[in-house]
């Protein structure tokens, strides 16, 4: 029996901690939440540090094991708590996972326009007002949306689910968030992933957490 716990940013709006909290609920695992307040720059203490050398989060804690950035977690823990006994996150098949893999690495360090105009906390708080995007982004939107395209199958990037399909639907979730219009195929990717339990889990503790806030205040 191993003790995981995971620490994650204290609004709960990273798409990388987001990531690895649905690769744990995918894998049926127990595992222990901690925050940090990245407001008041908990990430930077020495006692952080400590335990995340990074000083970012997510940071996986697994029995004495400390381990940062998501796909390297979540990779870990498809290795650790591997497949049939488990349920995958990546599929069996190299190629495919390599597709994968290639998809996490571009959506985790590409579209740094989108992810600056459209920042993750408006897929929990939808932004007011008209959006005017600049060349830029419009550039990466259609980048984003021409790769999707090409990229996805019938229902997800290869046979089966994987924690790189929620990655990227959470990117193309930034585009919804901000009115931008998706194709059908895409809205109902979106969705799929959007519906799975393990990503529900998520937005349900998000909207405790924006209860309890508004009721302090």
């Amino acid at each position: 029996m191993h003790t995981i716990c995971l620490y994650i940013d204290k609004k709960r709006i990273s798409p990388y901690a987001m990531s690895v909290y649905v690769a744990l609920k995918e894998k049926g695992l127990n595992f222990q939440e901690k925050a940090v307040d990245l407001d008041l720059l908990e990430q930077q203490t020495v006692a952080y540090r400590h335990i995340c050398p990074s000083g970012k989060v997510p940071c996986l804690l697994m029995d004495d094991f400390h381990l940062f950035e998501s796909w390297a977690i979540t990779e870990y823990l498809e290795d650790t708590f591997p497949a049939p006994e488990y349920p995958a996150l990546y599929p069996q098949d190299s190629k495919a996972r390599a597709k994968c893999r290639a998809v996490q690495a571009l959506v985790k360090t590409d579209f740094m326009a989108i992810r600056q105009a459209m920042p993750s906390d408006a897929i929990f708080v939808p932004p007011k007002g008209l959006f005017i995007g600049s060349a830029e982004l419009m550039q990466d939107i259609q980048h984003l949306l021409a790769l999707t395209e090409t990229l996805l199958n019938e229902y997800w990037l290869t046979e089966q689910w994987s924690i790189a399909d929620f990655d990227l639907a959470f990117m193309l979730y930034r585009l919804r968030s901000h009115q931008i219009e998706l194709p059908d195929k895409i809205q109902s990717y979106i969705q799929r992933n959007f519906q799975r339990a393990s990503v529900q889990a998520w937005i349900m503790e998000n909207e405790k957490l924006k209860l309890e806030s508004a009721q302090i205040h």
